[in-house]
Order: C-alpha cells, then structure tokens, then sequence
C-alpha cells in the first residue's frame, strides 16, 4: 500500500472529489451475511445460478444478472423483483448510520473553496435520500448517482463516468474517495485516483493486490490532499 501521505514531489491538486456514502461518510452497517443470503435465494428464484451467485457479494449478484438482462431490455423485471429486497436492508442500515466526525463540515469546506462534490453509491435512492438529508449531506453533493440511476453498481465504473461525463472533467482532475475493494476497483476502472478511508467495509489487508493511491484515517485528512498542499 502507498504511503498515508504525499511528499512534496508526488502532491496533486484535484479539481473535483467524488464521494461513497456508507463506510466512507458514515459507518458501515449494511448486515451483509444476512442480505446476502437472503439476495443469493431471490437470484436463485429467478433462474440464476453458478458461482457469480452463490460466492458475489451484493453488487457482483445484481452484475451478474444485469449482464443477462440488460441486453434483452429486461432490466425492469430485475429491479422490479429485487430492489424491494436491497432497499430493505439499506433502511435496515438506515436506523443505524452514524456519520463520521466532520464529515458534513468537510462536503461543505470543499464546495465552498471551489470544489466539485459528488457521490457515487450502491445504496439505493430512497434511504440515500433520506441520509443525505438527516446528516445534512445533500446540500453539498452534486450529482448524487445511486443505483437506482444506473444499471451496473460498483465496481463497475458506470456511475463514476456518469458524474465525471456530468462535471465534463478529466478522470485525472478528480479523486474518488472510499473504503471498500469496490471503490478501489471502480475507481481504477474509470482512470482516477481513490483515497481509502480506514474503518469502513474492508481492513487494510483486503486492498494487498489492488493498492489505493492514498490511505487516509480521518476525513480532514482530505483537504491536504485535494489542495496539493
């Protein structure tokens, strides 16, 4: 993994930072174990099969089937089917969510000093919305992708491209900022930097073959790395 912090010969300026939402800009609470299993059956139910469904996490599943049916215009049918479940457990993790320290300080620092804030999350529209609100997110973060609004989830770069094609900047003028192999691999895919946050979904040692540019500890850590300072 690369050094936590940049020495004067490697500092960049970002113009713009795209954020995740859970595990990044508040704790991680989605119960995984429980919704994946219960996700593993619906899949099952519809037809799908094979070691896409029964060893993915979450967002490998719905990519597996989105790659059958996207193609034959049935995406509808997969959402109609399964977002009611992944919905459930987002509100699950909902009544939960604790936002990390300063991070609605942070958004809003950065917005007002000239950068772009955007998110680019798994989470669904209607818990995400409502988070947004409650931790007083919403009014720095602009656009907000969910997966609601794409077809593939991370880490698939769909939703990251949509954000950079919305802010018409270069991949290399943004960072992404994460917690999971997931933001790491999507934001690789889409040619940009990631900064990993430590204590969200994945420990340092899940990132050994996919090392991030920069792992950080505390959000404020950012603001050095966004301005080049």
């Amino acid at each position: 993994m690369r050094p936590d912090l940049l020495s004067p010969t490697t500092a960049q300026a970002y113009t713009a930072a795209i954020f995740d939402f859970e595990g990044t800009l508040v704790d991680f609470q989605w119960q995984l174990k429980p919704a994946e299993d219960e996700l593993r059956l619906a899949f099952a139910a519809l037809g799908f099969g094979g070691d896409k469904f029964t060893k993915c996490n979450y967002a490998g599943m719905w990519n597996a089937a989105a790659d059958l049916l996207a193609q034959q215009g049935r995406m509808a049918e997969l959402r109609q089917a399964l977002c009611p479940i992944y919905d459930r457990w987002d509100f699950d993790a909902l009544t939960r969510w604790t936002p990390r320290p300063g991070a609605a300080e942070l958004l809003c620092r950065l917005a007002a000093g000239g950068t772009r804030v955007g998110m680019v999350s798994n989470v669904g529209r209607n818990a995400l919305t409502k988070a947004l609100n409650r931790f007083d997110f919403a009014r720095c973060l602009s656009p907000v992708v969910t997966r609601d609004e794409v077809t593939y989830m991370k880490p698939n770069a769909e939703g990251i491209m949509r954000v950079l094609s919305d802010w018409r900047i270069k991949a290399g003028d943004a960072l992404f900022v994460g917690d999971s192999r997931a933001d790491v691999l999507g934001a690789r895919a889409a040619g940009m930097q990631v900064a990993i946050i430590r204590g969200g979904e994945c420990d340092e040692t899940a990132f050994a073959d996919i090392p991030p540019s920069y792992v950080i500890s505390q959000l404020d850590e950012l603001v050095a790395l966004i301005d080049g300072s």
